[in-house]
């Protein structure tokens, strides 16, 4: 009996002991599960991080009617596929009439500015730069200016700093329809004599010899001017009341009086007058190398060609251009300063600018890469990249290098100097008390 109880204690002990050591086994395998799910925990915690969204809003002149809108959207497309974390909005507008700059300076003074923009790096980013709302390139963390044309050393401010990267440069010129010049029998006008020539013959005609908005005249202003002073007088001051500023507007209504435009030109706007040339119902444009992209999908680009301004100012030489590179993308300050924005915005600045993104929307457009070269060119598009490259001077447009409104009051002053209610000196004149 004694011996029946010692084995049955023996028993219960070694079951005792057994159930402690397992004990120490749950305990310790517990202890090492909680270590690992807690590093599990880091490990997630560290991906949720470098996940988080990120939204970012991004303003360009790549819309409306522009060529490279859909490009860029592409671009923008794709930067979010290589990066889901970061949401981008494209908030672009057309530049036609000074839309994108009354978008940008609202949205800059009502606190809601963009992340990135890509916009003028001209008297319209003086105020932005002085303010400090945008941010020095070359001393941003992470932000690859390398591998640019000289194209980067024309965006350095008189501070000695560069606030803006571009993306192509552009010229100005003639737009022309070889093939209404070669049906009605009309000289290319390489002279001033040719071009009233030309603006005569085709009057007679039912094509228009010009088309144009009056009011929306950037390009009729700029290239008339260029025609009545040459580089030299067209690369002067505002203040300078330079006379052949007002000998230019003062022709515009010249050759109105011609029949160089249509009636209605002081009531059409610039994308109107681009549909009329492109329909072939007028023989010249006054436009930019981004034309080019429009005229492509017209199918019109083998019957164009761009010509220089005939400038017959003493002292001026036909050939000289209105052209360079007049925007750049900008990175704003109150993003770059944003720790939970600063790296998104830095890389898809770098993704924007590099050399393969910059020649997509080149050849969208047909504009001189400010990285790379454009290859396999056609010929028409060649030829005015062979202006550039031949021009014996080349100046930034007038309304890129003085005050805004000034420019305005010139441009939207034009249908009156055309009436006769009004003359190119007092505009003139006018448009510099402006600026005062």
């Amino acid at each position: 009996m004694k011996k029946f109880k010692w084995s049955l204690l023996l028993a219960l002990l070694f079951v005792v002991i057994g159930l402690a050591a397992c004990g120490d086994d749950e305990t310790g395998s517990s202890t090492d599960d909680t270590e690992n799910t807690s590093d599990n925990g880091d490990d997630t915690s560290a991906e949720e991080t470098e996940q988080e969204e990120v939204n970012l809003r991004v303003v360009t002149t790549m819309a409306g009617t522009d060529p490279a809108g859909e490009v860029f959207q592409q671009v923008l497309d794709d930067f979010q596929e290589e990066n889901p974390n970061i949401k981008i909005e494209n908030d672009s507008q057309s530049a036609d009439a000074g839309t994108i700059r009354t978008k940008v300076n609202t949205d800059f003074s009502s606190d809601n500015e963009p992340d990135l923009m890509f916009y003028f790096n001209t008297v319209d980013a003086d105020g932005l730069i002085e303010e400090g709302k945008v941010v020095n390139l070359e001393e941003a963390e992470g932000v690859d200016l390398s591998g640019y044309n000289s194209m980067l050393e024309q965006q350095r401010r008189e501070d000695g700093n560069i606030y803006a990267a571009p993306q192509s440069g552009f010229y100005e010129g003639l737009f022309i329809n070889k093939k209404l010049f070669e049906e009605h029998g009309v000289e290319l006008p390489t002279t001033w004599e040719q071009y009233e020539a030309a603006i005569e013959k085709f009057a007679e005609t039912d094509i228009v010899p010009i088309a144009a908005s009056t009011e929306d005249s950037y390009y009729v202003v700029e290239h008339y001017i260029l025609a009545a002073g040459g580089m030299e007088n067209y690369s002067a001051a505002l203040a300078d009341k330079n006379e052949a500023w007002a000998e230019g507007l003062n022709n515009i209504k010249k050759h109105a009086d011609m029949g160089a435009f249509t009636p209605d030109a002081a009531t059409i706007d610039l994308a109107l007058a681009q549909e009329l040339f492109k329909q072939e119902q007028a023989a010249m444009i006054f436009e930019g190398s981004w034309f080019w992209g429009q005229l492509e999908e017209a199918g019109m680009g083998e019957d164009v060609t761009v010509l220089p301004m005939p400038v017959y100012a003493e002292g001026g030489e036909t050939g000289e251009l209105v052209g360079g590179a007049s925007q750049g993308w900008f990175i704003s300050t109150k993003a770059y300063e944003d720790e939970a924005k600063k790296d998104a915005v830095v890389s898809l600045f770098n993704y924007l600018t590099s050399e393969e993104t910059i020649i997509k929307i080149a050849e969208a457009t047909g504009q001189p890469p400010a990285k790379g070269e454009l290859s396999d060119l056609a010929d028409y598009l060649k030829a005015g990249h062979d202006l550039v490259k031949n021009a014996p001077a080349v100046a930034l447009p007038i309304n890129d290098r003085i005050y805004p409104e000034s420019f305005t009051h010139m441009r939207t002053s034009v249908p009156e100097i055309v009436s006769g209610d009004k003359q190119g000196e007092e505009v003139l004149e006018k448009a510099v008390e402006m600026a005062k």
